[in-house]
């Protein structure tokens, strides 16, 4: 032991370097690093408490009157799952959490269709696509009340635009009732909700493609490589973290956007274009009847939190890939 001890003297005798920086105590580390962590929950404790009083407590403040018989104005007493019974047993909801999924899948679906198609023509050099590109991305920089607005005179039945259209080239006989029509009342509606969102889509696949490097296509082109084959096997695969992350907030923006339906056709002709948010809005604001509201909510919520963490997981898989 004590030529171990002189042996390791000597080397540091030997090795200013050592002897000029001694090894701290491990007791001063932890110390420091218990210090940065408390700085960092200071820093930190701001923006939680923002998301506390602003999500977590509504939330949960949420939860609480759903199981109320909670109506505006008055107090309110615990009647357990009576409004889950009561949606559940309603036809009418049936018929609505229905359109909500075919509302939202058309609406996410056409939207990504048509942002991938326009973003690989963008994507291309040529001269006048600053000018395409401002015109596309117009829609996006529209609010969506004054959209929905503009649509509705859009398809006004003697009014509108495109029933004048439509008169002008003698393809209608008769005004075509775009959202009195329970037939193409929704489809009128995801028409709108398409024309607002697509420039979403297609700035996010154009920034994803512009990130690919190109010595990917040009090694594709020399082996041999068809357009197809190069989609198939280098855009596709290259973008599926920009298609999860897209694709998940469009999902929740569309199923939770209630202004489009508000005020295009609120929720008619005959609940054909009623959504879960447009319901919720009513039964709590219009009727008053904070516990439903809430319920129809609650119910909801289960639905957007699968689908999130179902994409988050597979986005995750990607980027560990």
């Amino acid at each position: 032991m004590a030529k171990a001890a002189h042996a390791r003297r000597a080397r540091d005798a030997h090795n200013p370097d050592l002897a000029a920086k001694p090894i701290a105590p491990v007791s001063a580390w932890v110390r420091f690093s218990n210090d940065r962590r408390v700085l960092a929950y200071l820093f930190l404790a701001p923006a939680l408490a923002i998301l506390a009083f602003t999500v977590v407590y509504p939330f949960f403040q949420a939860i609480t009157i759903s199981f109320t018989n909670k109506m505006a104005g008055a107090s309110a007493s615990f009647v357990g799952l009576a409004n889950y019974r009561e949606l559940i047993a309603d036809p009418v909801f049936l018929k609505v959490l229905i359109n909500t999924f075919q509302y939202t899948l058309l609406g996410v679906g056409i939207k990504f269709l048509l942002g991938l198609t326009m973003a690989l023509v963008l994507s291309q050099e040529r001269p006048a696509n600053y000018i395409f590109k401002t015109i596309l991305f117009v829609p996006w920089a529209v609010p969506p009340v004054v959209a929905a607005l503009n649509w509705r005179w859009i398809y006004d039945d003697f009014s509108g635009l495109a029933n004048h259209i439509l008169f002008a080239l003698n393809l209608v006989d008769e005004p075509v009732a775009w959202t009195g029509d329970k037939s193409i009342a929704m489809l009128s509606v995801v028409a709108v909700v398409v024309w607002s969102g697509t420039p979403f889509y297609t700035m996010s696949f154009l920034a994803g493609l512009k990130a690919i490097p190109r010595e990917l296509y040009e090694a594709a082109r020399i082996d041999g490589a068809t357009t197809l084959q190069e989609f198939r096997h280098i855009t596709l695969p290259s973008m599926k973290p920009v298609f999860t992350v897209v694709v998940m907030l469009s999902t929740i923006w569309t199923s939770t956007n209630v202004v489009f339906v508000l005020l295009l056709t609120n929720g008619g002709p005959a609940n054909a274009t009623q959504i879960l948010p447009n319901l919720a809005y009513k039964f709590a604001l219009l009727a008053g009847r904070l516990g439903t509201g809430s319920a129809v909510n609650m119910i909801f919520f289960p639905i957007l939190a699968v689908l999130i963490v179902i994409l988050s997981r597979k986005m995750l898989q990607e980027r560990m890939r």
